[in-house]
């Protein structure tokens, strides 16, 4: 297996549910966003954080490498080696 390495940051309160500011790992080349949830989420709080019915909840936003990426592309969206994934709350305020 030829792995990439993956940097996963936590913004907000995503840091507090993951336990972590950010994790480095590796994943198999050609992994896609969603087989990178598989691996850092290790439980059912972290889990219910992120997903709802296996689908990326409206209030969490993901970026890779500054880009947003739609809910919909978690299945489809390949990383790269050295890509930094950013997890984090939709900002509101008013």
């Amino acid at each position: 297996m030829t792995g990439v390495k993956i940097k996963v940051k936590f913004f907000a309160y995503f840091r507090e549910v993951f336990g972590a500011r950010e994790k480095e790992l590796v994943v198999e080349k050609g992994a896609t966003l969603a087989e990178l949830f598989k691996k850092i989420i290790e439980t059912p709080q972290q889990e219910k954080e992120l997903l709802a019915g296996g689908q990326l909840k409206l209030q969490v936003v993901i970026m890779i490498n500054g880009s947003v990426v739609p809910a919909e592309a978690l299945e489809s969206r390949r990383l790269e080696d050295h890509s930094v994934v950013a997890i984090f709350p939709m900002m509101g305020g008013g």
